[in-house]
C-alpha cells in the first residue's frame, strides 16, 4: 500500500503544479517568479530609464528615491500584469565586489519593496512610470539603507507573456550613499584630492584638407552630434549646467580635447561637403550646428584647464614603433597650436595623455625629456596606484630624473566606460548613464590614500545626460566633504617626488595597436607631402604659405592611425586607403596638361609648347622632363615657377630627326629630383624628313642627274661625227644587191641621167 500512496502523492503534486497558475486570480503573479533574479528569455518589451534622483544620497538630500522611465511593448502580443520596482543589494565591500557590480552580477535581494503595477500593455503601446521608494525603513517597503556605502541597484520589470510571468527586462546600476537623510553625518575622513579628465573627442571624419577648398567629410554624423540633443553638444552643455564656471566642480576638471575635432568644426561652419562616391560629394547639413558648438566649447574652455590629445587621437606608440617618432612629436605640437588658436586659451604644453593610458620606453624617449604623462596605474610596475611618480630608464627614475607620470585609477576608468547593467537588450540605462562612475567614485573616496584622477577612456561614449550625471555626483561628493577639487596643474606641477617606477606596456595594448603596414603607408604619404613642400615657394601676396598648405595635410594623414581603430585592423586599412586616395589626388593636381590634339612639327627645330597646371594654392617650382624617344632630342629645360592654382606654358627646344607619329611621356620633378604628378603622354606628328630619308633623296637625286647627263651625251655624240667627202664614189664595201639601201631621194641636179 505504501507504493500506491507514494504514486498517488506524485500524481497529485504534478496536477497541483499544473493547475496552480490557472487558479491564481487575474493579474496575480507568483512571488517567486516576481522576485527571482534569474533571467527569462528575452521578451518583446523595452525598458527606458529616464531619470533617477538623487544620484548620491546625503543627509541633506531627499528621503526617497525616484526613478522615472517608459515601458514599450515591441511585440505582437499583449503583455499582462506589467509591474516595476527598484531593489538593492548589500553594500559593496572590496574592489572585487565593485567589479562584480560593474559587470551586472552583484546580488540585489537585500531590500525588495513592492512592485508598482502598470497594467496590461497592448502591442506597440508605451506606458510611462514613476517609481518612488523611501530610502530607509523596512526592507519589504523601502530600500532599507543601513548607512554610508555604495549599493548595487536593479530596476526590475516583470510581466506575463502568453500567460507565463517572468522578469522581462532589468537595468542594473549603483547608488552611492554619503550619509542617510535626516541623520547626523558621521565624521568625514579627510577629503581626497580629485581631478577629472573630461574627454571631448569623436572619430576623425575629415579627409586631408587644402586651403581654399571646401572641406570634405567621409560622413555627416557630426552634424547630428553638434546639433541640439546630440552627444557632443550635450557634453559641452553639461559643463555649463552641472559644473558652471567658478564652481568647485569646474576647478576639478580638465578638458581633454582632440584638436582635429575642433579643426573640423571650424572648417564645417563655413560650409562643407560629404563624400558620396569617387569624385562625388553633396553639401553637408551641419554648418550652423558646428559653429554653435564651437562657440559653446570656446566659452567653456576659457578659464578652464585644457590638455590637447594627439590630432585624431593618433596611436603614439604605433607611430614610434613604426619609425615615425618625428611625426609623433610634430603631431603633438601641431595639436596644441591648433587648440590654442581655435579656442583662444592656454593649453598645457608638456602634458601627454596617450591612448589607454599606457606607453612603452621607446615612446617616452621619443617624446623628449620633461614629459608629464597621464598614465593608468596599470601602465607602471610596482605597487604604487595613485599620485605622481618618476618614470623611464631601467631603474624607473627617468633618463634625466625629469620624466614623470600622474597615475589615473583604472577602476574609475572601467566604471566610466559605459553602463554595463543592461540585463537584456530590451533595457536601456540611458537615464542612469554615468551612475556607475558615481558609485565607483564614492567607493574610492572612502579609502583613498592619494589623489583620485578620473580618466574616462578617450572614446568616452557619454552624452549630455551621462556627463551631467557624473558631474552632479561629483558635485554632491565635493559638497559633502568627501572629495576636495584639485586642479590638474597642481598635481602635475613642480618636481616629481624621489624614487620612481618603470613603465609597463600590457600585451593586450600591443595587440590592439594600429598595424605596422598602416603606419608605413602613412609614412609614404608624409614623404609625398614633404616632397611637395620642398618644391613650394612662398611669394609675398601670392597664394598661401607652404606651412598653411602642407601642415594640415600631414596632420590629416593621422586619421589612418587614430586610436579609434585600435583592435580593428580592417578599419585602419580602409582609413589608410582614404588618406592615400586624397594625397594621390593632391599630388596629381601638379601635372602636365594633355593637349587636345597631337603636336604637329613641320621643321626639324620647331619648339614644343607644354602646359603645366598647378592645382595647389601655393607657387610650385617644377622641372619638365620628357622621356627619351628615338627621333626627338630635347634641350635642357629650366625650372619653372607655376603660380597658385594657375598654369604656365613651357617652350621646349626640340630637334626632330624623323617623320611620323610617335608618343612622348612628359613628367614633372621637383628641383630636388622627386617625381610629382603622374606622367602625361604627348603625341607628336612630324612632317620633317629624317636622316635616312634625306640620304635616300640625295642619292636618288644624284642618280637622276647621272642618267639625264648620259642621255644628253648620247644624243649629242651622233650629231658631232664627220660625213663622206665630195665626189667620192660609193662605199666599195657596199653591196648592190637586194640588201643595198635604197636611194633616199632624186639624184642631185647636174648629174647626167644614163638611159
Amino acid at each position: 500500500m505504501s507504493r500506491v500512496a507514494a504514486l498517488v502523492a506524485i500524481v497529485l503534486t504534478a496536477v497541483v503544479a499544473l493547475l496552480l497558475p490557472a487558479a491564481l486570480p487575474a493579474g496575480a503573479t507568483p512571488a517567486a517568479a516576481r522576485d527571482s533574479p534569474r533571467q527569462q528569455p528575452a521578451a518583446p518589451v523595452r525598458l527606458d530609464v529616464g531619470t533617477m534622483a538623487p544620484r548620491v544620497v546625503t543627509s541633506t538630500g531627499p528621503g526617497e528615491l525616484v526613478v522615472t522611465g517608459t515601458v514599450t511593448n515591441t511585440g505582437p502580443d499583449v503583455i499582462d500584469d506589467l509591474s516595476v520596482r527598484v531593489q538593492r543589494g548589500p553594500a559593496l565591500a572590496g574592489e572585487a565586489a565593485l567589479r562584480t557590480a560593474l559587470a551586472g552580477e552583484a546580488a540585489v535581494d537585500d531590500a525588495t519593496p513592492a512592485f508598482a503595477d502598470l497594467g496590461p500593455l497592448a502591442p506597440g503601446a508605451s506606458v510611462p512610470f514613476r517609481y518612488a521608494v523611501p530610502l530607509t525603513g523596512p526592507p519589504q517597503s523601502t530600500l532599507a539603507l543601513p548607512g554610508p556605502g555604495t549599493y548595487p541597484l536593479l530596476v526590475n520589470l516583470n510581466g506575463a507573456v502568453d500567460g507565463t510571468p517572468s522578469r522581462l527586462a532589468g537595468v542594473r546600476t549603483m547608488l552611492p550613499v554619503s550619509s542617510l537623510p535626516g541623520a547626523v553625518s558621521p565624521p568625514a575622513p579627510a577629503a581626497a584630492p580629485v581631478t577629472m579628465l573630461y574627454p571631448i573627442t569623436d572619430a576623425p571624419r575629415r579627409v586631408p584638407p587644402l586651403p581654399g577648398e571646401p572641406p570634405l567629410l567621409t560622413d555627416d554624423d557630426l552634424a547630428g552630434s553638434f546639433a541640439e540633443g546630440g552627444r557632443l553638444r550635450g557634453l559641452v552643455e553639461a559643463l555649463g549646467a552641472a559644473a558652471p564656471a567658478g564652481s568647485p566642480t569646474r576647478a576639478a576638471l580638465c578638458l581633454a580635447v582632440d584638436p582635429e575635432l575642433v579643426a573640423t568644426a571650424a572648417a564645417m561652419r563655413e560650409g562643407y561637403g560629404v563624400v558620396t562616391g569617387p569624385d562625388e560629394s553633396v553639401p553637408g547639413r551641419g554648418a550652423e550646428a558646428a559653429g554653435q558648438w564651437l562657440a559653446a566649447l570656446t566659452a567653456a574652455a576659457r578659464g578652464t584647464c585644457v590638455v590637447a590629445l594627439p590630432p585624431s587621437d593618433a596611436d603614439l606608440v604605433a607611430l614610434v614603433r613604426g619609425g615615425q617618432a618625428d611625426l609623433a612629436r610634430d603631431a603633438l605640437d601641431r595639436g596644441r597650436r591648433t587648440l590654442s588658436t581655435e579656442l583662444g586659451t592656454t593649453i598645457l604644453d608638456d602634458v601627454v595623455w596617450p591612448a589607454d593610458g599606457v606607453v612603452d620606453e621607446a615612446t617616452l624617449d621619443a617624446l623628449g625629456g620633461g614629459t608629464r604623462l597621464l598614465l593608468s596605474a596599470d601602465g607602471v610596475t610596482g605597487t604604487v596606484t595613485s599620485g605622481r611618480v618618476r618614470v623611464g630608464g631601467s631603474d624607473g627614475t627617468g633618463r634625466d630624473a625629469d620624466d614623470s607620470a600622474l597615475l589615473t585609477d583604472p577602476l574609475l576608468t572601467e566604471a566610466a566606460t559605459g553602463p554595463t547593467g543592461v540585463e537584456v537588450q530590451q533595457g536601456d540605462a540611458g537615464g542612469l548613464a554615468g551612475q556607475d562612475l558615481a558609485g565607483a567614485l564614492a567607493f574610492r573616496a572612502g579609502d583613498a590614500t592619494g589623489p583620485l584622477v578620473i580618466a574616462p577612456p578617450h572614446r568616452w561614449a557619454a552624452g549630455g545626460p551621462a556627463a551631467a550625471g557624473v558631474l552632479t555626483a561629483l558635485t554632491s561628493l565635493i559638497d559633502d566633504g568627501r572629495l576636495a577639487p584639485t586642479a590638474l596643474t597642481t598635481l602635475t606641477g613642480g618636481d616629481a617626488p624621489p624614487g620612481g617606477t618603470q613603465l609597463f606596456y600590457p600585451p593586450q595594448a600591443g595587440g590592439a595597436e594600429i598595424p605596422g603596414t598602416v603606419v608605413s603607408g602613412v609614412a609614404d604619404r608624409v614623404r609625398t607631402i614633404e616632397a611637395l613642400r620642398a618644391a613650394a615657394e612662398a611669394r609675398t601676396g601670392v597664394g598661401a604659405s607652404p606651412a598653411d598648405v602642407f601642415d594640415p595635410l600631414v596632420t590629416g594623414t593621422l586619421r589612418a592611425v587614430s586610436s579609434w581603430w585600435r583592435g580593428d585592423p580592417a578599419r585602419a586599412d580602409r582609413e589608410q586607403a582614404v588618406v592615400a586616395d586624397r594625397i594621390a589626388q593632391i599630388r596629381a593636381s601638379v601635372r602636365v596638361v594633355e593637349p587636345p590634339s597631337p603636336y604637329s612639327l613641320g621643321t626639324s627645330d620647331a619648339p614644343l609648347l607644354i602646359t603645366v597646371a598647378n592645382g595647389l594654392p601655393v607657387t610650385m617650382n617644377v622641372r619638365v622632363v620628357l622621356s627619351s624617344t628615338t627621333g626627338l632630342r630635347v634641350a635642357p629645360i629650366e625650372v619653372q615657377a607655376v603660380p597658385p592654382r594657375g598654369r604656365v606654358q613651357v617652350r621646349v627646344s626640340a630637334q626632330v630627326t624623323r617623320s611620323g607619329v610617335f608618343s612622348v611621356d612628359a613628367g614633372l620633378l621637383t628641383p630636388d629630383g622627386v617625381a610629382l604628378g603622374p606622367d602625361t603622354r604627348l603625341r607628336v606628328r612630324s612632317t620633317v624628313y629624317g636622316t635616312v630619308t634625306v640620304w635616300l633623296t640625295a642619292i636618288a637625286g644624284g642618280v637622276l642627274v647621272v642618267l639625264v647627263v648620259r642621255r644628253v651625251l648620247r644624243r649629242l655624240r651622233p650629231a658631232a661625227a664627220p660625213g663622206p667627202s665630195a665626189g667620192a664614189g660609193p662605199d666599195p664595201g657596199a653591196g648592190s644587191g637586194a640588201d643595198a639601201p635604197a636611194p633616199r631621194g632624186p639624184a642631185p641636179s647636174g648629174r647626167a641621167h644614163r638611159s
